[in-house]
């Protein structure tokens, strides 16, 4: 079939002709006229006119002049993928898919691969271990001198340890930099900076580092928790009682107190009762 496209001499509408067949037929208008006719306006509509008129009604079992484009086989497609179906899962195999099943790496990708991660983790390993190692050393032996601290601030500390942990004190952080102490008693402002330079003084002397170096007491906190409150310092040079961070303790107000104060006569007065 040689299918070319048409104009209708009726309605105008563009038609797919089979230049093979002698009559075409508008599938707009249902005009039906010769295939030439309607092939040639399209190759020269110039002063055609479509007076676009009624067309009488066909008879059902006419012959029919419509061009009908052709479809795949989607029976054809439907049967395959049927045929294709796993009868057991019930699940279909699509045809055209790749799983990571169908595709298998070379052994010498695998080699590398699993060589380069034994090597990163090795490497991890190997500079984290010792790091830690070397902290935990230097902690413990800060960890020795606390009591010299507390002594020098003369601040009422408990520095026993039960199982590794002290009651009355925290050493921590990266490079053993943070030191919070809780006193039984309260301080002065003048004990918390007598403490934080004595806490300098045993970190430096562990750490190997001069009173000079800024690492002597850069990123060096101290915190005191005492009942007159909360002081911190960090990472001051010159220590003096103006550059602590004072904190006042939460004080009870009226209500709680009246509150506090009613509880045991209510109690009293019930047990009497």
């Amino acid at each position: 079939m040689a299918t070319e496209q048409g104009i209708c001499k009726n309605c105008g509408s563009l038609l797919m002709v089979d230049s093979r067949d002698e009559l075409c037929e508008c599938v707009f208008c249902d005009c039906v006229f010769p295939s030439a006719e309607a092939i040639a306006i399209f190759n020269n509509p110039d002063g055609v006119e479509f007076p676009n008129l009624p067309q009488p009604k066909r008879d059902s079992k006419a012959a029919r002049h419509v061009v009908t484009p052709v479809f795949e086989n989607v029976v054809e497609k439907a049967v395959k993928v049927d045929q294709a179906q796993n009868k057991e899962t019930r699940k279909v195999e699509k045809l055209f898919e790749i799983s990571p099943d169908d595709i298998k790496a070379p052994k010498k990708v695998k080699r590398v691969v699993y060589i380069t991660t034994a090597v990163c983790l090795l490497l991890v390993l190997g500079i984290s271990i010792p790091l830690s190692i070397v902290r935990h050393k230097h902690k413990a032996n800060i960890s020795d001198n606390i009591q010299l601290c507390v002594t020098a601030a003369k601040i009422s500390v408990d520095t026993e340890s039960d199982d590794g942990y002290a009651a009355g004190y925290k050493l921590f952080g990266q490079e053993n930099n943070n030191l919070a102490l809780v006193s039984t008693d309260d301080v002065t402002e003048e004990q918390v900076v007598e403490a934080y330079k004595s806490f300098c003084a045993i970190r430096g002397e562990e750490y190997g580092y001069s009173a000079d170096e800024a690492r002597y007491y850069k990123g060096v906190v101290l915190t005191v928790y005492a009942p007159n409150g909360k002081f911190k310092m960090a990472g001051v040079k010159d220590a003096s009682a103006d550059k602590i961070e004072f904190t006042a303790p939460e004080t009870e107000t009226s209500e709680d107190a009246a509150a506090s104060s009613s509880a045991p006569e209510t109690s009293a007065s019930e047990s009497s009762k």
